[in-house]
């Protein structure tokens, strides 16, 4: 190969891989801006001015999503027969249930086998709080949001349970010494709502309206184009959007830092704690996911993860799945060639209840709590949490 053949080569890799370097190039900016204003104890409004890109640049994405859900949804289940529709969600949810379900294994061998609380028992984490929240009612809130009564305020609005509590006290006598102490009692709960968007909800009744059209033939077909024209428009603004990636993730990562306190602190005191979260996050990544890939796709894994970097930053920086699905979405369709009536419907689900991070992290943290307050750990514990 000649010289010139590898100079053209060498720019086309950098070409198409660009926005994935700058977001890199970005993120390093980012990094080293907010610890080096961290040095200078920086003002709130110097912080917000910081962040000011980022948030900016969070606000264009979230503005993005619920149009982007709705109008991709209803496009795709519109166009695939009721047989297909079926097969893809139970693919979909068998697939999310065992992501969800891995993680809290990994995190599980991960705790004990570092033992992260062992050594981080001597020193104090700070104290909880009681939150009161029931396990029913999670259940409960669950089943209301799939189906919202309102359409409209789904888009900025969920159910969730409030609980209206009273401390209650009581006398505890250890080694003949009382102690009093103070309890919060659930005196009475009702549904209110919360101030966050109902991804789910408005999931569901996407799938339901795309099914419908799509039974309705050709008296359908007209509301199927119309939602189909709108998903392609959305994604074209997002495709000049996402260019901002780098400025934004920069603003953010720097700001986050730069209001971080205590960072030396909370690194002594949480070091291995993170360290664990991390490993168990690597082993995920770079071991269970590439695996399972090649296992069912038969194609190198990691050509696929690196297409995925863009997103993966995006989810670093803003710390949510539901704003990089945009950008998940285009990366699963452009380079990866995958279909959009299966993009456009497992993107949404998998943000709205895929928790592959969160599962770990939570194991992670009843292991590590455990370990601190030198609780015996047995196996029908570690079942339990798992």
């Amino acid at each position: 190969m000649s010289d010139e053949t590898k100079n053209i080569r060498c720019k086309q890799i950098i070409v198409s891989n660009l926005l994935v370097i700058l977001t890199f190039i970005g993120a390093a900016i980012g990094f080293g801006l907010g610890i080096g204003v961290r040095q200078f104890s920086p003002s709130e409004s110097a912080l917000m001015w910081i962040g000011i890109l980022g948030e900016m640049y969070l606000n264009l994405l979230k503005m993005m999503i619920v149009p982007l859900v709705a109008c991709s949804v209803i496009s795709g289940t519109a166009s695939l027969d009721p047989k297909s529709n079926g097969k893809i969600s139970i693919v979909s949810l068998t697939f999310i249930m065992i992501s969800n379900f891995v993680p809290c294994l990994v995190g599980v061998l991960v705790c004990l086998t570092i033992k992260p609380g062992e050594i981080s028992s001597t020193q104090s984490i700070g104290g909880s709080k009681n939150t009161n929240i029931q396990t029913e009612d999670i259940f409960a809130d669950l089943l209301r949001n799939l189906f919202p009564d309102n359409l409209v305020s789904a888009t900025f609005q969920k159910a969730q349970t409030e609980y209206q509590t009273e401390n209650q006290q009581y006398n505890v006598t250890i080694n003949g010494t009382t102690t009093t102490l103070m309890h919060s009692v659930v005196i009475s709960k009702k549904v209110e709502k919360s101030s966050s968007t109902n991804i789910l909800g408005i999931l569901i009744a996407s799938c339901m309206l795309g099914i419908a059209a799509g039974a309705a033939k050709e008296t359908g077909r007209q509301f199927a184009r119309f939602f189909y024209s709108a998903t392609e428009v959305i994604l074209l603004l997002l495709g000049k959007i996402i260019w901002t990636t780098p400025i934004g993730v920069a603003s953010l990562i720097a700001k986050t830092l730069a209001s971080t306190k205590n960072l030396e602190e909370d690194f002594n005191r949480l070091g291995l704690f993170i360290a664990t979260v991390m490993a168990g996050l690597g082993i995920l990544s770079f071991v269970a996911l590439p695996i399972t890939y090649f296992i069912f796709i038969r194609r190198n894994p990691f050509k696929f993860l690196w297409t995925m970097l863009q997103p993966a930053m995006i989810v670093l920086a803003s710390t949510s799945t539901a704003v990089a699905m945009p950008s998940t979405i285009q990366q699963l369709e452009g380079p990866n060639h995958v279909d959009s009536k299966i993009s456009r419907f497992v993107c949404p689900l998998n943000a709205a209840i895929g928790r592959c991070g969160s599962c770990l992290y939570i194991c992670v943290s009843c292991l590590f709590i455990m370990q601190m307050v030198d609780r015996d750990i047995d196996a029908a514990t570690v079942i339990l949490v798992w």
